[in-house]
């Protein structure tokens, strides 16, 4: 039997290694919105898909002038140096944030590709937009990246001193398991500049973990056990040191009566062009059996998600997992097409509570931290090699 608590925990694990062998107590079963499966999600379309009129599109036009009218760094982009006059507009923007923390968990602003935007526009649309839905931008301590290209590096010409460097998953065109990006931002957000055309693949698929942690609470509580575990041993790089390290923790946190995932496969079993490194010592049996039965389903309960040109998705981080197919063209050596930007955010107005235990949950959105918002993706190995947090 599980250990189900009547009050479910404030604090989650009690630290960040392993000093504690016992999960804590699992939270109640959850309910509302955030739980669904399949074609549930599209059971209202409208409370998922928020599409940009005409006049709004021009307005975020404006404000793209006005901002480059400036002549100030793209880390400045904010409401104030991004402004939208329409008060109908701001109030739909804010409403989004509302949808990925109280509805489904994924919101989509749908339009934006009619602006036929340059690429440097498309990257201060993307923020400026982005700052009226949760006007925090998280920064990753390992590279210093703010906003990253998601597209198809592996045709990019690989200087010497990168031979031994490994591409992330962003950038490669290899299938991706279900995950959420481990201590990276309380939202996903990602900008559909290209997807790739039709049949060339990169499918997203995303599954409520809400869902998943009913399901194997009532059947298979043991799996829940072995996720909450201070024990599972992730592989980490400093930007100062090439040897890796190990870091122990668990993949199911709680506060305030929600379950919180922070599930990423690469840093447990490495991938396709990242390996795990030999010093690494390799999941018990335990854990391999979670993240299999956690797959399968997250596949079951998963829907596709409909994505367009222009599109701004939100994807809640904590409560969502997500997953793309492989892309490119099948029997093709061509470079895939398929470019997506990506930020990882926060709203303090309807931000969750973190398990105060684990300070890496605040640690991207210290303030201070310099803001690099690429126009290009020129270094794809530098900046994003080594197993820091993400799918």
């Amino acid at each position: 039997m599980s250990a189900i608590s009547e009050k479910s925990s404030f604090e989650s694990l009690r630290s960040a290694h392993s000093a504690f062998s016992e999960p804590d107590r699992l939270t109640p079963a959850v309910s509302g919105p955030m739980v669904w499966k399949a074609n549930e999600l599209y059971d209202s379309p409208t409370a998922l898909i928020e599409a940009l009129t005409p006049e709004e599109v021009d307005e975020i036009r404006s404000a793209i002038i006005f901002f480059k009218l400036r002549n100030i760094g793209r880390d400045q982009i904010n409401q104030e140096t991004f402004p939208l006059s329409s008060p109908h507009l701001t109030r739909k923007l804010r409403g989004l944030s509302g949808q990925v923390h109280n509805g489904r968990g994924i919101a989509i602003l749908r339009g934006l590709d009619t602006a036929r935007l340059n690429d440097e526009e498309s990257v201060i649309a993307f923020v400026g937009v982005s700052s009226y839905v949760a006007p925090l931008r998280a920064t990753d301590s390992y590279a210093n990246q703010t906003l990253s290209h998601v597209r198809d590096a592996t045709h990019d010409e690989v200087p010497q001193w990168a031979n031994d460097l490994g591409l992330a998953g962003s950038k490669i065109t290899s299938s991706m398991d279900f995950h959420s990006d481990r201590y990276s931002g309380d939202i996903l957000a990602l900008h559909v500049r290209d997807d790739g055309g039709v049949g060339n693949g990169g499918e997203q698929y995303c599954a409520s973990s809400w869902k998943i942690y009913n399901h194997l609470l009532e059947h298979d509580s043991a799996v829940l056990e072995t996720l909450a575990k201070p024990n599972w041993p992730f592989e980490l790089k400093s930007p100062d040191n090439p040897e890796p390290y190990l870091e122990e923790g668990p993949v199911l946190f709680f506060a305030q009566g929600k379950p919180i995932f922070q599930l990423v496969k690469a840093p447990l079993v490495g991938s396709p062009r990242i390996p795990r490194h030999a010093s690494m010592p390799a999941l018990t049996s335990e854990q391999t059996h979670a993240l299999h039965v956690f797959e399968e389903l997250a596949r079951r309960f998963s829907a596709k998600i409909d994505r367009q040109k222009g599109d701004i998705q939100f994807i809640n981080n904590l409560s969502i997992m997500h997953a793309r197919s492989a892309y490119g063209k099948p029997g093709s050596n061509e470079r895939s097409t398929r470019h997506l930007l990506r930020m990882f955010l926060r709203d303090p107005a309807n931000a969750w509570a973190k398990p105060a235990s684990y300070p890496r949950f605040d640690a991207p959105f210290e303030e201070g931290r310099e803001q690099n918002l690429p126009i290009v993706d020129l270094d794809p190995w530098r900046k994003i090699s080594g197993m820091e947090s993400h799918g």
